[in-house]
C-alpha cells in the first residue's frame, strides 16, 4: 500500500527545508561577521602603537620608537605626525624620506623589522616584551668582542 501524499504533508514538508535554508543562511552570515570583525581588528592600528625598544644595537645607542595617534616620535622626537599600516606593514613618511616596517615575530613577542631603508638592519621589540629577546641583545661587535676575549683568555 502506497502512502497518501496529502496538501498537508507537502505544507509540512515544504516548511521544514525553507527553515533549514534559514537557518544555513543565518550560520553563513554569522560566520561571514564574526570573520570580517576579527579581520578589522588585527588591521586597526591601536595594534602597533605603543612605544618599541630596538634590539641589537648597544645600550648607549638603543633607538625608541613611539607610534600614536599623535605622530611618530623618534628617541622622543617627532618626526612624522601620522603613519600609515595595512595591517603587516607600517609606512612612515618624514622630510628624510620613507621608512617601512613589517610586523613580525609572535603574539608573545611583537617585533618590527625596519624594510626601507635596509641598511643598517635594525628590529624592535614592543616595550614590555624585552625579555623576549633577552638573545637578541648583542650586535655583532659585542659578539665578536666575547669570542675574541674568550679565545685569548685560554
Amino acid at each position: 500500500m502506497a502512502k497518501k501524499i496529502t496538501k498537508a504533508t507537502t505544507l509540512v514538508a515544504t516548511s521544514i527545508r525553507y527553515l533549514l535554508s534559514l537557518m544555513v543562511i543565518i550560520i553563513a552570515l554569522s560566520v561571514g561577521y564574526v570573520t570580517y570583525q576579527a579581520q578589522q581588528q588585527s588591521d586597526s592600528k591601536s595594534n602597533v602603537h605603543g612605544t618599541w625598544i630596538e634590539i641589537g644595537s648597544p645600550p648607549y645607542k638603543t633607538d625608541t620608537l613611539t607610534l600614536s595617534d599623535n605622530g611618530v616620535l623618534m628617541n622622543h622626537r617627532l618626526i612624522s605626525t601620522s603613519f600609515d599600516f595595512d595591517g603587516k606593514l607600517i609606512t612612515i613618511n618624514t622630510g628624510s624620506g620613507t621608512t617601512v616596517y613589517t610586523i613580525s615575530g609572535s603574539a608573545d613577542s611583537p617585533r618590527l623589522k625596519r624594510l626601507i631603508p635596509s641598511v643598517p638592519a635594525q628590529q624592535f621589540v614592543k616595550e614590555g616584551y624585552e625579555h623576549t629577546a633577552a638573545g637578541d641583545n648583542h650586535g655583532v661587535m659585542q659578539q665578536r668582542r666575547a669570542s675574541l676575549t674568550e679565545h685569548f683568555q685560554k
